[in-house]
């Protein structure tokens, strides 16, 4: 390989694991694109059915999550709690809100996530609803229908260093 492919390729090849390696790092912080905000349980709690909330980039363990694969899904486990992201009342409905709760060996489908889109910024889709996390006028995450055209859907996933 020539120096001219390594010039070019090389920073290609890092940008591209860097983004895998922050999706499967130890913990990391869901910035939501639209506000730059990461993903957080209101008043930083660590209690069954705390909300989730849209809160500044601050240090803090409740501010962080670690993604667990589970078969094609993952579980958003918070490092505060241990905790998972959950759709309250495993709801199918729009604008309900997004929790953490004890993570539960079976019918767990509302805890468990995916990855819609490509790139670096994506939707995060609950696997019992098929909807997306969304934050509504007060800050506070909910499941909404996934709409291209909405940036309040997007988020970025950065890895947490320690």
């Amino acid at each position: 390989m020539t120096r001219w492919h390594l010039a070019v390729v090389g920073p290609c090849v890092l940008l591209t694991a860097s983004a895998v390696g922050a999706a499967e790092a130890k913990y990391v912080k869901l910035v939501h694109v639209d506000t730059g905000k990461v993903l957080a349980l209101d008043n930083d709690s660590e209690e069954a059915e705390a909300r989730a909330v849209l809160a500044k980039d601050e240090a803090g363990e409740a501010r962080q999550w670690k993604l667990e694969k589970d078969g094609d899904h993952y579980k958003v486990v918070n490092r505060k709690s241990g905790k998972v992201l959950d759709v309250f009342e495993e709801s199918t409905d729009e604008g309900t809100p997004i929790i953490i709760w004890d993570d539960k060996a079976e019918g767990n489908d509302n805890q468990r996530w995916s990855w819609e889109g490509e790139g670096q910024t994506r939707r995060l889709k609950s696997k019992s609803s098929g909807l997306v996390l969304d934050v509504d006028g007060e800050g506070k995450v909910v499941q909404r229908k996934a709409d291209d055209r909405a940036k309040g859907q997007l988020w970025r996933v950065t890895e947490v260093r320690e």
